[in-house]
């Protein structure tokens, strides 16, 4: 497994082998003893239909352990750690099969998932998930940086009620005030 650092300082892109045989293919997508800091203790699988946004959300307490094995998934990106050398750098990245990789995302980068055909990703959370730290941005907040390609994504009512940037800013303030 090859490991590639991206844009966002603390962001890793995982490569993943994959093995094609006349069934179809088979890929590892995690492994011990490769080296990903904080290695997950809790996965979960998630099926979005066409035209779903999820997001764009950040935490404090877990990395994010991230593929896509069906479908596509555009990956939105943005740094909001004030003592990051990336501070403020914003990306989105495609996910999908016809590549695979995993994606290895810090807490204090915010991050927000498109999908424009049906698809599934898994995740990985280094910690257990809990609503009380995990902070959700409304995901068209120009401030944001992120040029999705929707103007009316399906949302979770969750995200329907999501804050604009700058309040989550004050929020992670608040719980860290060194680091946001």
């Amino acid at each position: 497994m090859e490991q590639k650092s991206t844009t966002i300082n603390g962001v890793y892109e995982f490569k993943l082998k994959m093995h094609y045989d006349s069934r179809g293919w088979l890929s590892e997508v995690f492994r011990q003893e490769w080296d990903v800091p904080c290695p997950p203790i809790q996965w979960n699988t998630v099926f979005s239909k066409k035209n779903t946004l999820r997001g764009v959300h950040t935490h404090l307490d877990h990395y994010d352990y991230l593929v896509v094995p069906f479908g596509k998934m555009l990956l939105g990106l943005k740094d909001l750690r004030i003592n990051s050398p990336t501070f403020e750098v914003s990306n989105i990245v495609t996910l999908s099969p016809q590549n695979l990789s995993a994606w290895l995302i810090p807490p204090g980068v915010a991050h927000g998932f498109f999908f424009p055909q049906d698809s599934i990703h898994f995740y990985g959370l280094s910690g257990y998930w809990n609503l009380e730290m995990d902070f959700a941005c409304k995901w068209n907040d120009p401030d944001l940086g992120l040029d999705w390609p929707t103007s009316n994504p399906t949302l979770s009512k969750r995200d329907q009620q999501a804050k604009t940037l700058q309040q989550v800013r004050e929020q992670l303030r608040q719980l860290q005030p060194k680091e946001y």
